[in-house]
């Protein structure tokens, strides 16, 4: 385990509503019960003196009163989900009779279609890609993908390939909603580059695919970063592939005020992390269970003729009652997972999320600052704005060669004081770091509606390695407009945090 940063620049581092259904199978029940099972791991709480009231801000958050609910309610339009139309078509029929080869599984629905001038070998390992991914996700407990009637040349899973080197994300796809069906469904599709010798991201590429369609079973008309996530999670159980993951959290770890449901389709990505996370703090066992069951639970059924499908209630509307039920928060989830992140790769410290250690340095998350003990008092500033569930971090280094008149910190005290952009709420903790790089206290700094500022006074500083604030931008404050990642693209705030000593 590589500690937190002992050293820190004076400058800033390098930058590297209530359900509407019953859900109609068992999946829906974990969500609201046996996959939402168990509380958290706690974690150890700082005594917290009272706080001196700081200086006026230079640079505080935008003045006046929050608006009105109501008003805002009621101005807002409706959030729009995904097209019923999928922006991605299956390859032509006729050109697929006139020059393709098609191989299929003799005990799975699953099949691989590609050009003739593709290798047979290429066709075969393609098809033992998807055989193992569904049977991996037949291990799981998962519905397999909805049938597609003849598309295809038959009602299996169809995977095409594509001549040409593996450039960017698959393209994946969904046809018509099926008929028949309670609740939102659709059969779905992938087009990928034809595997090339050795690696793993063909695999990768299938499971994904797979995974794609699984969704699309649960509910059609899901957000698509919601998605994305599923898919990405699903994808690193089926067929681990050590590059295509250190690549997707590297990206996400390096990006944390981006929301968590900002992801594109069609290639793994970190937001991964969220469903692991639930599974980890909540679950019982089963990987996966939580995130299919918020999608099964969130389906609808969008009324016939309708350009979009029915986007409401989503995942988050979910996952929002099913955390209520238990008298619980969403606020709180997003803050807890932020942490979390803090802790991933060669910061971990074995208490927030298992096998956290195997990202190494690609796990590490972005501090905004690093700032030195002796510096204070300052006031800081992100580099971009923090989008809805996004968080944002900042490392105080109380080591001893950055901390003036060290054996002062027995009875040192840390004023923090952060404003930020209305209408956005945030939420904030300030976490104690031993020098072994674990968290060895916590205060909680929580965000108050109608209010665009919160402070503290940390004590107990003496044998730490440094204090991280960690802040996450909880979505708005008014209470009738939750967070939706059908919003997207989202509105970013800013804030200003002042430490002094």
């Amino acid at each position: 385990m590589r500690p937190f940063p002992t050293h820190a620049p004076a400058t800033r581092p390098e930058r590297a509503p209530a359900l509407r259904r019953k859900a109609p199978c068992a999946l829906a029940v974990l969500a609201l019960a046996a996959a939402l099972g168990g509380p958290p791991a706690a974690a150890a709480r700082a005594p917290d003196a009272p706080s001196p009231t700081p200086p006026s801000p230079v640079a505080s958050a935008q003045a006046g009163a929050p608006p009105d609910d109501s008003a805002s309610a009621a101005a807002a339009p409706p959030a729009a989900g995904r097209p019923v139309v999928s922006p991605v078509q299956r390859p032509d029929e006729r050109d697929a009779r006139e020059a393709s080869q098609r191989a299929c599984s003799f005990t799975l629905p699953v099949c691989v279609h590609a050009p003739a001038d593709v290798p047979g070998a290429a066709l075969l390992e393609s098809l033992t890609h998807l055989e193992a991914a569904m049977r991996a996700y037949d291990a799981l407990g998962l519905p397999r993908p909805l049938p597609d009637g003849a598309r295809g040349g038959g009602p299996s899973y169809d995977l095409y390939l594509e001549r040409g080197p593996r450039r960017g994300p698959m393209r994946v796809g969904y046809d018509p909603r099926a008929l028949g069906e309670r609740f939102d469904a659709a059969s779905a599709f992938a087009i990928i580059a034809a595997p090339e010798r050795g690696g793993c991201a063909s695999a990768s590429d299938a499971a994904y695919a797979l995974a794609h369609a699984i969704a699309m079973r649960l509910d059609a008309g899901a957000e698509q970063g919601a998605i994305a996530m599923t898919a990405s999670y699903l994808a690193v159980i089926a067929a681990p592939c050590a590059a295509e993951e250190l690549a997707a959290v590297d990206a996400f770890q390096r990006a944390p005020e981006r929301a968590l449901t900002g992801a594109a389709l069609g290639a793994l990505d970190g937001g991964l992390l969220f469903p692991w996370y639930l599974d980890d703090a909540y679950g019982t066992g089963a990987p996966a269970q939580i995130a299919t069951s918020l999608l099964t639970i969130a389906a609808q059924a969008t009324p016939a003729g309708a350009a979009r499908f029915d986007a409401e209630p989503d995942t988050f509307d979910a996952l929002r009652a099913s955390l209520r039920s238990r008298g619980e928060d969403l606020d709180d989830l997003l803050l807890e997972f932020a942490i979390a992140r803090a802790f991933l790769g060669s910061r971990s410290d074995g208490a927030h999320l298992s096998d956290a250690e195997r990202f190494g340095d690609f796990g590490r998350v972005r501090f905004e600052w690093s700032l030195p003990y002796a510096t204070l008092p300052r006031r800081v500033a992100p580099l971009r704005p923090i989008e809805p569930t996004g968080a944002t971090y900042l490392w105080l280094d109380l080591s001893a060669e950055n901390a003036a008149a060290r054996p002062d910190l027995k009875t040192a005290e840390i004023t923090f004081v952060a404003d930020w952009e209305l209408p956005a709420l945030f939420r904030w903790a300030i976490v104690k770091v031993d020098k072994q790089g674990a968290e060895a206290g916590r205060v909680d700094v929580a965000g108050v509606f109608g209010s665009s500022r919160a402070q503290r006074t940390v004590v107990g500083l003496d044998g730490l390695s440094g204090l991280l604030v960690v802040g996450v931008n909880a979505g708005s404050m008014i209470r009738s407009l939750p967070f939706d990642p059908d919003d997207a693209p989202f509105m970013p705030h800013a804030y200003t945090v002042w430490l002094s000593r």
